[in-house]
């Protein structure tokens, strides 16, 4: 993104600094503005595929959604990023070249990618993933993503899709059946689902004086709450000790937790962040063997019907 562009999406804003930063581009090029604003530009990195992710879905819509469904749990008093609106009191702005832009306020906080984390700190995680999905049981809008049985079907066809950029046909077809089969207990659970925030990290997590704020609402939707916690344990979950502080946390704020749910997200998410991310990682020399390592720990254990995680979350079928 040009730097004129940038001063082109802040004039919709009557904003003018000389202190801009990039803090990351995946899905948004996001930018901190002097010491008030945050801008995001809706454009993803080269090999950030979420095609598959929003088919069939206006992307407004699903901006306008994602503002509405984060000015709704303001309401419901957790701190949250407020959206600005632009000079014609829209929140949403397009640039001329089609590109979508959205400003809020900064909120000051430090990612918890960059600190050290103990595990107080991950029950804290725990307790905060259950109080947002208490806060987000009333939101309700019209155009929202769902992360159900027809969102399995989308990334089975993203699966059979790489198999023209060199996904091997062995394990697209395992990959396909676990879809099958997550997408079955989601269609059983569906009366338990509701909205949640879809991509939860450590890097999507800011620790402010008020706490821990949840950031970044872009893949948010209506699924089950599993997904969450699914997203989380693998991404900040690692070990066996934070999934279990996180668990705790979670319990102990009020969350439910269903093993056959959170095994059948747990799989759903890594099959996503593969179809997300299959551009990028294919190309890296890790990628190979990790790819095997899932092959052996959770989608052929996860296709033939076994469990994924032990009541007390440790990984059954991890290799030596």
């Amino acid at each position: 993104m040009e730097h004129s562009d940038i001063q082109e999406a802040l004039a919709y804003y009557n904003i003018t600094a000389s202190d801009i930063e990039l803090l990351r581009h995946n899905e948004n090029l996001t930018y901190r503005v002097g010491n008030q604003y945050l801008l995001q530009i809706h454009e993803s990195v080269d090999g950030f595929s979420t095609e598959f992710f929003f088919e069939g879905f206006d992307r407004i819509e699903i901006y306008k959604a994602e503002l509405a469904f984060q000015a709704y749990l303001k309401k419901q008093g957790m701190p949250i990023r407020e959206a600005v609106e632009n000079c014609y009191g829209e929140r949403i702005t397009k640039l001329q070249d089609g590109t979508y832009v959205t400003v809020s306020k900064w909120l000051e906080g430090e990612s918890l990618d960059k600190l050290e984390l103990n595990d107080e700190a991950f029950y804290r995680i725990g307790e905060m993933l259950a109080h947002l999905h208490q806060k987000a049981k009333g939101f309700r809008v019209s155009t929202v993503k769902f992360y159900d049985k027809q969102h399995c079907d989308c990334t089975k066809r993203r699966i059979q899709a790489l198999e023209n950029q060199g996904l091997s046909a062995e394990y697209s077809v395992i990959m396909q059946r676990c879809c099958d089969r997550a997408g079955a207990v989601l269609e059983n659970a569906r009366d338990e689902f509701q909205m949640i925030h879809g991509d939860l990290s450590a890097s999507n997590i800011l620790q402010t004086p008020d706490g821990l704020v949840p950031i970044d609402f872009s893949f948010f939707g209506m699924g089950h709450p599993m997904y969450d916690l699914a997203v989380l344990f693998g991404n900040i979950g690692g070990s066996l000790v934070r999934r279990q502080q996180i668990a705790e946390g979670y319990r102990d704020a009020g969350g439910t937790i269903r093993y056959d749910v959170l095994d059948a997200c747990f799989i759903l998410t890594l099959l996503d962040c593969l179809g997300i991310h299959y551009e990028q990682w294919s190309k890296q020399e890790w990628f190979g063997h990790r790819l095997q390592r899932w092959h052996k720990e959770n989608l052929e254990p996860y296709m033939q019907g076994e469990r994924i995680y032990a009541d007390d979350f440790y990984l059954l079928n991890v290799q030596g």
